[in-house]
């Protein structure tokens, strides 16, 4: 069986912790075998750095979106 990667392991301790108040994040992060700092950060709403968009990006993420969509529509 392929082993779950770690930012699936991370999400379910994140949804363990939600759903059971007295679970610690220092024993969720041992029960789910990730780092503890990491767990930290996901429970204060910090993003996975492949989640997060670059600051080189020159358009927005919904520019890029009307662009594709108008470039889809002269193809049709």
């Amino acid at each position: 069986m392929a082993k779950p990667s770690n930012e699936s392991q991370i999400t379910l301790a994140v949804q363990a912790i939600q759903k059971d108040p007295k679970l610690s994040v220092r024993r969720a992060a041992s029960i789910f075998n990730v780092p503890r700092s990491t767990l930290f950060d996901r429970m204060k709403g910090i993003r996975a750095v492949q989640d997060t968009r670059s600051v080189r990006h020159r358009l927005t993420e919904l520019e890029e979106n009307v662009i594709v969509t108008y470039i889809i529509d002269l193809d049709s």
